[in-house]
């Protein structure tokens, strides 16, 4: 591999790095802003606030072009005369359908439940990247993913299992995770057509759209209900981090480290966002991190470290 390249795995592998650990803070600022707003409300301003940032960037990049000035490849901009079919396609699977699958497949199950099932996202992608994109993963690779997800499967054990588990509520979190490999097969297959923030715009403006009118038609156009939440400052502060880190910054990197690295390479950082999850809680919110959480830490670090180094 020529040092060139080595350059682009190392970029690559800290953007999925950091974007995965992104998400991890990110489920901390949910809680934060769930507690003031609707679901449907937030994530119809987190994606209208991602979307119109996104949108700034393209205009600017749009621009910077026609002047010819230079700008880099992933930042490149221009979809006229171009086929949209497959970036729908990834704007439908994620963030849409994605996020409705887990928020209403949580919903329906119980801690335990959930948490096993969206671990097994590396999994399913290795599969797919397989079967879809000829990426096969060395049987390290596959055992190192394991142990990742025993950590996890360790982690959300010790949780509380209370709860009514309903068969549509495991079908939809089936649905999550197929979706979220989906994501990153999709992505990848894409990223020689379309550059990062070309994917990444298109995914950000069919999210708010499509929670746009499902907070409408949910709080029946009730002004009140949609805007309240903005005057609140713990509401503004979980929003800036939920769309301008979380669904900007953290899907940019994802699609950039799709575009150079493997799917196994990728997808194996997703459990970090268990860890980092968790480590938040712990921290900001005064939640429990005893010794199996410690344990299963390691075991999902470890997993990842090893599917990188094989």
């Amino acid at each position: 591999m020529s040092m060139r390249n080595q350059a682009a795995v190392r970029r690559a592998t800290m953007a999925a790095l950091v974007g995965n650990s992104i998400f991890g803070f990110s489920f901390m600022s949910s809680r934060i802003a769930l507690a003031i707003a609707l679901p449907s409300v937030l994530l119809m301003v987190r994606f209208i606030a991602a979307a119109a940032l996104l949108l700034a960037v393209a205009a600017w990049s749009s621009r910077a072009a026609r002047m010819g000035r230079h700008c880099p490849a992933w930042l490149r901009f221009s979809l006229r005369g171009r086929r949209l079919a497959p970036l729908l396609l990834l704007g439908f699977v994620q963030p849409v359908l994605y996020f409705l699958c887990e928020s209403y497949g949580i919903s329906m199950t119980n801690a335990t439940i959930s948490g096993v099932l969206i671990a097994l996202i590396p999994i399913a992608s290795l599969a797919l990247g397989a079967l879809l994109l000829g990426e096969r993963p060395r049987r390290a690779q596959v055992l190192w993913s394991m142990l990742s997800i025993a950590g996890v499967v360790m982690m959300t054990m010790q949780q509380s299992a209370e709860g009514e588990i309903r068969p549509l509520g495991v079908a939809l979190l089936i649905g999550a995770v197929l979706t979220g490999a989906a994501y990153n097969i999709i992505s990848r297959g894409i990223s020689g057509e379309y550059s990062v923030l070309e994917r990444t715009v298109v995914m950000m403006v069919m999210a708010a759209v499509v929670f746009t009118g499902m907070a409408i038609w949910q709080t029946r156009g009730d002004i009140t209900l949609l805007l309240a939440p903005l005057a609140e400052p713990a509401f503004l502060l979980a929003l800036a981090y939920l769309s301008v880190c979380s669904s900007v910054g953290a899907f940019m990197l994802l699609n950039y480290a799709n575009t150079e690295l493997p799917v196994a390479k990728t997808t194996a950082f997703c459990n970090l966002t268990t860890v980092i999850s968790l480590f938040a809680g712990a921290v900001f919110l005064g939640e429990p991190f005893g010794a199996v959480s410690v344990i299963a830490s390691a075991m999902i670090i470890a997993g990842i470290w090893g599917v990188q180094k094989n």
